[in-house]
């Protein structure tokens, strides 16, 4: 355990001090190939107001963030193990989605990118590729941990379809959550943190939790740039490969279920609009929010940027010991 506990302590930082020394030469690059900050004619106009300020910011730094910790992950032995090439390959699969989401909304007129359908049946199949090649019983993955009720639930065949389910949607609800200075990288650090601890402690799975350190540690120091006001944004890239990371990560470690807790921030912003759209649909046009995801609808409620993510933040600090604590005690 102590030999685990260093390289965890030394993935983290080595993630962390890799990804700030790296950040100005990155965004000089992104910078350079004028991949900045596009502004969606399509928003309503008090948010365009607000989101006019961050355009001309560099984006896609979610290249770094991903880049930084796979490469640290890998150098603390990674790849020992066939999960973490599902690990990777993950992070791949969805950041080249990313890539060019990212790269159409540089391109189009109204900043669009890629359509919803596409993204999630992209996020589908990698989530479902990744719940085939770990539902061999022999490998044990198909058990999920019941949070609090110290017991976990044998899934059978249905560990497919949860596994894709769970990819598609914790890399959905993280790109959502990506709309403000430092929101969607804090979050994440504080959940890959989670789960890492969970791997370590509880679980003994030591390539679960050196790629969640890794994973943390780039967030953190990629906090150092996208704090507000923010130098660079995780764009599309990021949020969808770090989202995707997250869901495989909680699945290798038996915590599905978990997840909707420490990534409670996650799920209640993807949870708010789809609330936002079933109301404007079935309920007359009528909404719910004044603008979806949940964090837009408190900024147009009066509270400074900069308030409401330290806000996020904490209850994303909170969730986090919640759901650490939750599968715990199971």
């Amino acid at each position: 355990m102590p030999v685990l506990r260093d390289s965890l302590l030394l993935a983290f930082l080595g993630s962390t001090v890799l990804c700030v020394a790296l950040g100005p030469w990155a965004i000089r690059r992104l910078q350079i190939r004028r991949w900045l900050q596009p502004l969606r004619h399509d928003d309503c106009p008090p948010l365009q107001t607000l989101q006019r300020a961050k355009q001309g910011t560099p984006t896609m730094g979610g290249l770094l963030v991903a880049g930084v910790a796979a490469a640290v992950a890998i150098g603390f032995g990674g790849l020992s193990q066939p999960e973490g090439w599902w690990v990777l390959g993950t992070i791949l699969s969805l950041g080249a989605v990313g890539v060019m989401d990212d790269v159409l909304k540089l391109r189009a007129s109204n900043a669009t990118g890629l359509k919803c359908r596409p993204k999630l049946l992209a996020a589908l199949v990698v989530g479902g590729g990744v719940g085939v090649m770990s539902s061999s019983p022999e490998l044990g993955y198909q058990r999920v941990v019941v949070p609090w009720l110290g017991s976990s639930l044998e899934l059978g065949w249905w560990w497919v379809p949860l596994a894709a389910l769970i990819v598609a949607g914790s890399a959905h609800a993280v790109n959502l959550t990506d709309g403000m200075d430092g929101l969607a990288s804090g979050c994440l650090a504080l959940a890959f943190g989670a789960l890492g601890l969970y791997a370590a402690l509880e679980r003994g799975q030591g390539l679960v939790a050196v790629w969640c350190a890794s994973l943390a540690g780039s967030c953190v120091g990629f906090l150092w740039f996208n704090s507000a006001p923010a130098s660079v944004f995780l764009g599309d890239v990021g949020a969808l490969s770090l989202g995707a990371a997250l869901g495989v990560l909680a699945l290798l470690a038996h915590a599905a279920l978990g997840l909707v807790i420490l990534g409670g921030i996650f799920v209640a912003e993807a949870l708010s609009v789809m609330l936002q759209v079933a109301s404007y649909r079935w309920r007359n046009q009528r909404r719910i929010f004044r603008v979806a995801p949940l964090h837009h609808h408190f900024q147009l409620g009066g509270v400074a940027e900069s308030k409401l993510v330290v806000r996020f933040w904490i209850i994303g600090l909170v969730l986090a010991a919640l759901g650490f604590s939750a599968l715990s005690h199971s």
